[in-house]
């Protein structure tokens, strides 16, 4: 499974999300939003895991 947190550096959520995963030992990727942003396929495969729009 690839995880992935999209977030700021900032965000209480996103640092929320990151210590569970550490704690866990699960792996995963972070992407920060204010550097690189969604690309196309990562915003619709998102979308479609949420149900749509």
């Amino acid at each position: 499974m690839n995880i992935q947190i999209f977030g700021t550096k900032k965000c209480n959520d996103t640092k929320k999300a990151e210590r569970f995963f550490k704690e866990r030992g699960i792996k995963y990727q972070f992407i920060d939003m204010k550097e690189k942003g969604m690309s196309k396929g990562e915003f619709t495969s998102v979308v479609q895991a949420n149900g749509g729009l």
